[in-house]
């Protein structure tokens, strides 16, 4: 699956990433890839909504995917924007040869 961060929002930490794969099923993969690394769990603070949180995320960020802004990354803390750059950019490149459904 590709990944590519499109645009960080400066005023509120939203970080815009184009994928190519279907629906939440991009934003559920990464969360998965994080959680896994960081070796914790992931959960969905609303039930029924595509977002994700990781339990013990020290950068508490919240994945999420709707129609209208697709697949975004929020960042609890513009100071962490560096290190979460980084992070993500680390697991696009690990996930690039993941394929197939959720």
């Amino acid at each position: 699956m590709l990944y590519k961060i499109n645009m960080i929002t400066q005023e509120d930490g939203w970080i815009a990433i184009d994928t190519n794969g279907w629906g939440s099923e991009p934003v559920r993969f990464l969360a998965d890839s994080i959680a896994e690394e960081m070796g914790k769990e992931v959960f969905q603070p609303y039930e029924g909504d595509a977002q994700y949180m990781i339990q013990g995320d020290p950068y508490k960020l919240m994945f999420q995917y709707d129609d209208v802004f697709g697949t975004v990354v929020i960042l609890n803390d513009m100071k962490d924007r560096d290190d979460v750059v980084a992070l993500l950019e680390r697991h696009f490149e690990k996930l690039k040869d993941v394929k197939g459904t959720y």
